[in-house]
């Protein structure tokens, strides 16, 4: 029996039964390459098949040659991709899933390409670049529907199980839905009744080119997060007036659009788990016994199984989990899970693939691989003593990656704890979810017994004494001094040690602290958060124009909300030059006024980091790897997949 039987009980949509209640939905991955299939587009949809999941919901497939938004999109429109599309349905039926195509077009948030115009329902700018789109005429929203008829029927010959309407998070299907967006005067607009009818003639369409046994879903906005747009209520109403047609076989509810509220769309750790898992229990109520999937922020199997077995949802929309692990599924149903992969929810990959790079993972070097869901370690052809120095993310992968293949492995740590400066991050407020990574790493080197060394500043004699074959040096990095802050200043704090000493402490400290931001990443923001619950006032100093460069724009909105509510003084296009006399000196770095804060208690810097390579030439012929901040200090995928890397080359 499984662990969890509710989530991994079978369910109907539709005409089709899926073996469980585990759904991967749609994950922009970028690994398209001239708007063609690739191996690696396929390969992420067939090895989460392969990994357990019940029903698989491909990323967005452009309906229309307007919709493209850059060669990574695959298209639907032509006959390009059949071959590669009936060769991922094939596979990932063959696997035991359902594969659902995304049928997607941006309407006005058509930005991308340098002469195509967006087209809009209403004349109402684009939320995020306030770009203003053509109005599609009469003729106009009919030729888009047919085209989202046209490209379901290819899918339909393709193989695949159905197709899943991308209407949520204000793309065009949502902008019809939404009375934010929709102000037309013709049968399109106004009520329930004309803001649903776009969506009803493209299901009805389908419905009649491709059958019964074909699954129609619909991506829908459960809660827009604006006035006058979408609630929960008027999502109801629609759910109610879209299910009554019979031509929808299950709802999927995002939350926000691409205003402010778009941090809702993908909530990151600082929301709550299952966070909005209220929604779809209450459009339950009025789908009429259509299913349901519900979204947002859930990773672990123990949540997943109550939001079924307590009815939130008939299905688990899971990305994230995925993301980080293709066998979630099959180690969940196992009860084995421990070993699954733990997303963090810090939205770092989002930022990747929004930012035009192909989708990544912390923890998951083989994501996109062909073997994904089985991946194991090759054994050693011979024991090797291994001694690796450092217990952060890079030293703990190397170390159980290197154990895991039969080696003889010593880690020695600084600390008293493994995690290194990834556990300092994870002391901040709202960031404890971080140290399921470190939670996760310890155990695998506890399997794989890794004999760990802690509290000890290893020196060269200590690694020599093991006679290793070869030497990992993952010692981190530090912050450096701000490098023009005046030789005379009155000491400063580096931002670690501040958070080694202080992190977790809710004593206030009264008075006025300054953070000078060089990082603009999470970690610092976090940092911030921290000061503003100790000190009366923090004035948050930076020589860039903005701050969150290195904080993906969903988790971004976060940041400044946080900032702001704090009430967090933000002084940008400023440099630090001095402290003396509880008087800092900041100095415009565009026209070098100089502007001089009084009454400052504290200084914090968070500065680009120095490594700790101290020791990389103290071992004469011994094969030696630096990796992570050791050898370049750069994010936290770098660290753990270097660390996996050099495991495997041992």
């Amino acid at each position: 029996m499984s662990a969890y039987p509710a989530l991994f009980s079978p369910l109907r949509i539709g005409r089709r039964q899926v073996r469980n209640r585990v759904a991967v939905p749609a994950t922009l991955t970028n690994f398209g390459q001239n708007n063609r299939i690739t191996e690696r587009w396929g390969n992420y949809l067939i090895e989460r098949a392969k990994g357990g999941a019940g029903l698989i919901v491909s990323e967005i497939i452009a309906v229309d040659p307007e919709a493209i938004a850059h060669g990574a999109v695959v298209t639907g429109f032509d006959d390009r991709n059949d071959e590669g599309f009936a060769t991922v349905a094939g596979a990932v039926h063959d696997a035991g899933a359902l594969l659902v195509g995304q049928l997607w077009h941006p309407g006005r948030q058509q930005l991308w390409h340098p002469t195509k115009s967006p087209m809009g329902v209403s004349e109402q700018p684009d939320a995020l670049s306030w770009t203003v789109p053509h109005v599609m005429s009469g003729d106009d929203v009919a030729r888009v529907a047919g085209a989202y008829v046209a490209v379901a029927e290819r899918l339909h010959r393709c193989g695949f199980a159905g197709v899943e309407l991308h209407g949520a998070h204000g793309y065009l299907i949502g902008q019809f839905l939404s009375p934010w967006s929709n102000t037309r005067d013709d049968d399109y607009g106004g009520g329930g009744e004309g803001r649903t009818r776009f969506a009803r003639d493209i299901a009805a369409g389908i419905r009649q080119r491709c059958g019964t046994d074909f699954i129609i879903g619909l991506k829908m906005p459960g809660d827009e997060g604006v006035d006058g747009g979408i609630d929960v209520e008027e999502a109801a109403r629609l759910t109610e007036r879209l299910a009554a047609t019979g031509d929808f076989d299950y709802f999927a509810y995002g939350q926000g659009n691409f205003s402010l509220s778009l941090e809702n769309h993908v909530p990151d750790l600082y929301f709550q788990p299952g966070h909005f898992v209220d929604i779809p229990k209450r459009m339950r109520q009025a789908a009429g016994g259509v299913p349901v999937m519900a979204l947002g922020r859930i990773g672990e199997p123990e949540l997943a199984e109550k939001i079924i077995a307590e009815g939130y949802g008939d299905l688990v929309g899971m990305t994230r989990a995925h993301i980080a692990d293709a066998a979630w599924a099959r180690k969940a149903e196992a009860g084995n899970g421990g070993d699954i992969r733990p997303t963090v929810f810090d939205n770092w990959a989002w930022g990747e693939i929004h930012a035009g790079k192909p989708l990544a993972e912390h923890h998951n070097p083989y994501l996109g691989l062909a073997g994904e869901a089985d991946a194991v370690l090759t054994p050693s052809a011979e024991t090797k003593t291994i001694a690796v120095v450092g217990a952060g993310p890079a030293g703990l992968e190397a170390a159980w990656v290197a154990a895991a293949r039969g080696h003889r492995v010593t880690l020695f740590g600084l600390s008293a704890e493994v995690g290194g400066k990834l556990r300092l991050d994870s002391q901040l407020p709202g960031r404890s979810e971080i140290a399921k990574i470190i939670a996760y790493q310890k155990r695998l080197a506890n399997l794989h017994e890794v004999r760990i060394v802690l509290g000890k500043n290893a020196k060269a004699a200590d690694v020599l004494a093991l006679e290793p074959d070869a030497i990992v040096l993952a010692a981190g990095a530090g912050l450096r001094r701000p490098m023009n802050l005046s030789q005379q200043a009155a000491p400063v704090t580096d931002g670690q040690a501040y958070i080694a000493q202080h992190g977790g402490d809710e004593t206030v400290r009264g008075g006025t602290a300054v953070l000078f931001d060089q990082d603009h990443g999470p970690t610092t923001y976090g940092l911030a958060d921290l000061l503003a619950r100790q000190f009366e006032t923090v004035i948050l100093v930076t020589p860039r124009p903005g701050i969150g460069q290195n904080v993906n724009y969903c988790s971004a909105i976060g940041v400044h909300r946080r900032l702001h509510r704090a009430g967090v003084k933000i002084l940008p296009s400023h440099d630090l030059i001095d402290y003396r006399d509880d008087a800092v000196t900041c100095r415009n770095v565009f026209t070098e006024d100089d502007k001089v804060l009084a009454g400052i208690d504290e200084v914090v810097f968070a500065t680009p980091r120095l490594a700790n390579d101290e020791l990389a030439g103290a071992f004469g012929d011994i094969l030696v790897y630096c990796i992570g901040d050791c050898l370049s200090p750069r994010n936290l995928m770098a660290a753990i997949h270097g660390g996996h890397i050099v495991g495997k080359a041992l």
